[in-house]
């Protein structure tokens, strides 16, 4: 059987898995990562283990959630923001540089020094929420959300 009869086969299942990953944004890109699964599903399905269409199911429910954990790691990660100039200057993650922009030195002076502490540690020293926490004596979603309203607060200012 080839994979275009398994495809037209099994093109509502792959509806079923990405309704019931609640799969909304990126549509084409999660239904495709489902057509993927499901070929690779039919290259490594070994009927002496149970039903393929139990096999297929999960491996596209796993590889959905995979991907979905992967963007949603990636996107706390990063800001997202309309400032062109601020957003190179944070994803650069070069805080002394940072500091010699006129504007942010400004911005910078204005801040609390625990604050300062987890933007330089964040962005300048690459470490987590969890060891800025651990280094403030903080809970880490403190230290995140903390690091969240000062990232809007500059942006507020651009």
């Amino acid at each position: 059987m080839n994979f275009e009869l398994y495809y037209e086969q099994y093109k509502p299942l792959i509806q079923k898995v990405l309704y019931k990953c609640k799969v909304y944004g990126n549509y084409d890109e999660f239904r495709q990562i489902a057509v993927i699964a499901l070929w690779e599903a039919i290259e490594s399905f070994d009927d002496k283990k149970g039903s393929f269409d139990s096999y297929v199911y999960f491996s596209m429910m796993h590889k959905i959630m995979k991907e979905m954990e992967r963007q949603n790691k990636q996107r706390e990660r990063f800001i997202i923001t309309m400032d062109d100039e601020l957003q190179f200057l944070l994803e650069s993650r070069q805080l002394p540089e940072i500091i010699n922009n006129i504007t942010l030195e400004i911005l910078w002076q204005k801040l609390k020094i625990q604050d300062r502490q987890i933007l330089y540690s964040y962005y300048g020293e690459l470490m987590a929420d969890a060891e800025i926490a651990l280094q403030l004596n903080m809970k880490t979603d403190t230290v995140k959300k903390r690091r969240q309203r000062l990232i809007k607060k500059l942006r507020d200012h651009f």
